[in-house]
Order: C-alpha cells, then structure tokens, then sequence
C-alpha cells in the first residue's frame, strides 16, 4: 500500500485540478455577468486575481516534498514579494482609485496574463515550505 500513495496523491492532485479549472472557470463566468450588471470592472480585476493566486497555491502543492516550515527569504524576498505587489497594482487602483503611474502596452501585456499571480502564489508556498529551491 505504501508502494500506491504516490500515485494516488498524484491521481488525487489531476482530479482536483480538474475541479479547480471547473470552479474557476465558473466563478469567472458568474463574476463577469455580475460586473456587467452593476456596469463596473472592479470584480472582474479582483476575481481574476485571486483566482490566478490560488492557481499558483494548487500548483505548488504537486512540488512540495516535505511539508515543514522552513523560510527560503531570497525566494521570497526576490520572486514572491515583487511579483504580489506588482499583481495587486491593479485590484488595489480599481478599489481605491488611486492612479499608479505604471501603464502602457506592456503592462497591459502582463497583466492580462495572469502569470505574475500564478508565480506570486507558486512562490509563495515554495518559499515557506521548501528551503531547496
């Protein structure tokens, strides 16, 4: 039996991402018909957010071989620290309505994409749990 618990930790993790893709996937949808009825783009940009974080948090849980807490402070300091900060300029404009002066096309490019979230999430729980990295 000992033998069997990779794979079905393996097996187990595919069909959670499963279920994450179908939830996010329908939290998106649910999230883009509510903004469109209060006609505001906030949710949207907040929803997308956490949706790409916690995608970078299911991510790393394959990647994590030992689950004690051991600090890794240049991952964190160095990967995870810029790239939420950099994430939340967005959610945090549209809610406060500060204007950051960070713009133009590459931006959008970046943001848009929802990589910089991804890797903040993925980051983050590397850097808490993973010395080795």
């Amino acid at each position: 039996m000992k033998e069997l618990m990779p794979y079905l930790w393996k097996l187990a993790w595919v069909v959670g991402l499963f279920l994450l893709t179908i939830i996010s996937f329908n939290i998106e949808k649910h999230i883009d018909s509510y903004s469109t009825s209060i006609q505001s783009i906030t949710p949207v940009y907040c929803a997308n957010f956490l949706i790409h974080l916690i995608w970078g948090v299911y991510l790393s849980l394959i990647l994590i071989k030992k689950w004690t807490f051991q600090i890794n402070k240049s991952l964190f300091l160095c990967v995870f620290l810029p790239c939420f900060l950099f994430s939340v300029i967005l959610p945090v404009g549209f809610l406060t309505s500060i204007n950051f002066p960070i713009g133009g096309v590459w931006f959008i490019k970046i943001v848009s994409s929802g990589l910089i979230e991804i890797v903040a999430g993925l980051t983050f729980m590397l850097s808490i749990f993973n010395k080795k990295v």
